[in-house]
């Protein structure tokens, strides 16, 4: 087999174990594993209850009084618990604040795995893009076992395969760990300039270099997916800090896997709209938003160059915004101990749809007048370009949490109509939080802008009085009201101020391209939007935007052109997986949101009802907003994470390296190909060669 030579492994993103240096919130979990643990993320919590729950079998104390009014009222209770907990765990409430104690309606494994999600996620997020959370140090598993299997659980390690199968195929061809076959874990959260600075990763990164170098045939550096973008900085680093001899000396080939040289889409969907990481039965879009926002290494996979132009289609929309929330609630029996919502809905006409928005709990309640806390009730209702005439506005005020009556037939009572209420909120589409005490007239949204004065901020005094009602006790619940202040804007201002674009899309992109994406509706209308632009909706310091312009941009090491970017290296060898479908780019619309200051919140949801317009349908498809390139006659597709055109930019290397291989390996996906014994063969072809290569 000739010459060996010695492989270095660079994993991607999300690629390498994490552990816990230091943990003041969790002391316990010191050197043990967080990345990934399922453990750490309530699954041990979870599988326990269920457990618990399939084994306890029907309540004993019932059973001689099936017939009885004790059973009845049972029955009863658990009906309505039922329908609570399904509405709560599809509106979760966002005013329940992790206190230590566990909520009034939450069992207490629910609230044992909830805690535990939650410290998860305080020490993986980031405080900021160079910093960890208070009292947490986290430190990447070193060596082959930090990239083989992120997880140590015989359940789920054969899922959370990564390089496992790389290393046993060469294990078997006589390479050892520690002297011809090493791996340089990294923590994948960081920016490259916070990695050196923090950890001299790159430093380590020469010195292992160097250690598995002993015969100076030069080493191959194999990496995959953002390993790839981490071993192009490492190349340009040693290029500035220690000269073109030490690569040509100690680096013999770059082995190239899925690499996203000009970014991929998908990262930028994660980063601006929030992400899971697959993490789906564990986290919510919120917290997958946090965390996703929070790294400093997101920006590194954003793309680069002309397709960063192209990549976002936004809705031409207007806004009607709604703050200064109040309720005057007299004779409405609703407990000044339970929490007080309100959930205002915008039903548009014309077919545009209904929007509804929920209040946080009233931050003052006394039986009679709810208020509610400014920062934490601004209403940003997105709907059709222009102010509908047919557009009217109501108002539906529920209670949180059961009244307590002291007779066991009123208890039942009431518990039975609650569910009566909530059946019919399910039935109109308003599933959510709290039984329904209140709801008031229709109002036009015109006639209401119209009717007031607006003030310096734009806004007019609104009020919707609430509709008589009775009760099943028979008792008439009279008058009371829901106030507010509103404004309009339309798609032009909502552009500039919102967005905070110096001219409206529709002046800047006049007669520049035809249109990509359509709706059914003719009447409505995308314009395109690009990356910078996107990601510019928010100016916060630790913004995604912001953070790529301080790290990336200002960073001499990376080139955020992707123009003249050959690296300094001899041999290029790049593996594609292609012809599976591949996220290219997007159809938003803004998001209709109740603003809260104490949250990071996504300007962007995608847009459903999109579609690609036929003449930019070649090669094309899209869903849910999302449109992928696809496999089809004369063309190929990317694998499925990393398009062909950002793999394929290896091509233009080709006059700046001495040797460029490509390869495609079809229908293999961006992890899958690391299983796939097509990219094994080519692996060992590459590192076996002849003695004199070198």
């Amino acid at each position: 087999h000739g010459c060996r030579l010695p492989i270095l492994i660079v994993p991607g993103f999300m690629s390498s174990a994490l552990r816990v240096e230091r943990s003041e919130e969790q002391p316990t979990w010191k050197g043990k594993r967080i990345w990934l643990s399922l453990d750490k993320l309530g699954f041990s919590a979870a599988v326990a209850a269920a457990t618990r729950s399939r084994n306890r079998g029907p309540d004993p104390g019932g059973a001689d009084e099936s017939t009885g009014r004790r059973s009845a009222f049972r029955a009863a209770k658990a009906t309505t618990n039922a329908l609570m907990h399904n509405f709560d765990a599809e509106h979760p409430d966002p005013d329940e604040k992790d206190d230590g104690c566990p909520q009034a309606h939450e069992p207490l494994q629910v609230f044992r795995e909830r805690c535990l999600r939650n410290s998860w996620v305080n020490h993986i997020m980031l405080k900021s893009p160079t910093e960890e959370m208070e009292g947490v140090r986290l430190k990447p598993i070193e060596g082959l076992e930090g990239i083989n299997f992120l997880t140590e659980s015989a359940l789920t390690k054969p899922l959370t395969s990564v390089f496992s199968h790389v290393i046993e195929e060469l294990k078997q061809v006589g390479y050892e760990e520690g002297v011809d076959l090493d791996a340089a874990p990294y923590d994948w959260r960081f920016a490259p300039s916070v990695l050196q600075a923090r950890d001299r990763y790159f430093d380590h990164l020469r010195a292992r270099v160097e250690a598995l170098d002993r015969k100076g045939t030069g080493v191959v550096l194999l990496g995959h997916s953002m390993g790839n973008k981490t071993i192009m900085y490492f190349l340009r680093y040693m290029r500035a800090n220690h000269g073109q001899n030490w690569l040509d000396a100690h680096v013999h080939t770059w082995l190239c896997a899925g690499g996203p040289h000009l970014g991929a889409p998908q990262a930028a969907r994660c980063t601006l709209l929030g992400d899971r990481m697959g993490l789906d039965a564990f986290l919510n879009m919120q917290e997958g938003l946090i965390m996703a926002q929070s790294f400093s290494s997101s920006p590194w996979l954003l793309p680069i160059g002309a397709q960063a132009s192209n990549l976002f289609y936004v809705r031409r929309q207007g806004a009607l915004e709604i703050r200064g929330l109040e309720a005057d609630l007299p004779g409405r029996w609703i407990s000044s101990k339970n929490k007080v919502v309100v959930t205002l809905e915008v039903s548009w006409g014309n077919g545009d749809g209904t929007t509804s928005l929920r209040s946080s709990a009233a931050s003052s309640f006394d039986g009679k007048n709810a208020l509610y806390d400014a920062d934490r009730n601004f209403f940003r209702f997105c709907g059709p370009a222009e102010l509908p005439p047919c557009a009217v506005l109501v108002a539906i005020v529920k209670e949180v949490g059961m009244p307590k009556r002291r007779i066991p037939l009123c208890h039942l009572g009431a518990r039975m109509c609650d569910c009566v209420r909530l059946a019919k909120e399910a039935a109109r589409g308003r599933g959510g939080l709290g039984v329904p005490r209140a709801c008031s007239v229709e109002k036009s949204v015109r006639e209401l802008w119209a009717a007031g004065r607006p003030d310096k901020d734009g806004f007019v005094d609104a009020r919707l009085p609430l509709k008589v009602d009775m009760v099943p006790s028979g008792l008439f619940q009279f008058g009371g009201s829901v106030r507010f202040q509103l404004r309009w804007r339309g798609a032009a201002e909502v552009q500039t101020s919102l967005l905070g674009l110096a001219r409206p899309l529709a002046e800047t992109r006049i007669g520049l391209e035809a249109p990509r994406v359509c709706h059914a509706k003719g009447s409505i209308v995308y314009d395109r939007l690009s990356l910078s632009e996107a990601g510019g909706a928010d100016d916060s310091p630790h913004a995604p935007m912001q953070v790529w312009r301080k790290y990336y941009e200002g960073d001499p090491l990376y080139d955020e052109t992707g123009s003249q970017d050959a690296p300094p290296v001899k041999r290029v060898v790049a593996v594609h997986g292609v012809n599976v479908p591949t996220e290219i780019f997007y159809a938003l619309r803004l998001a209709s949101i109740r603003v809260d200051a104490t949250q990071r919140q996504p300007v962007f949801v995608l847009d459903g009802e999109a579609k690609i317009c036929l003449a930019a349908s070649n090669g094309l498809r899209m869903s849910g907003g999302i449109a992928s390139e696809i496999p089809g006659a004369g063309h190929c597709s990317g694998d499925g994470v990393v398009p062909l055109y950002s793999m394929n930019h290896v091509r233009k290397w080709a006059r700046d390296v001495e040797s460029l291989r490509v390869e495609h390996l079809d229908k293999a996906g961006h992890r899958e190909m690391l299983c796939d014994a097509r990219f094994h063969k080519i692996i060992l072809d590459v590192a076996t060669s002849p003695p004199n290569v070198a």
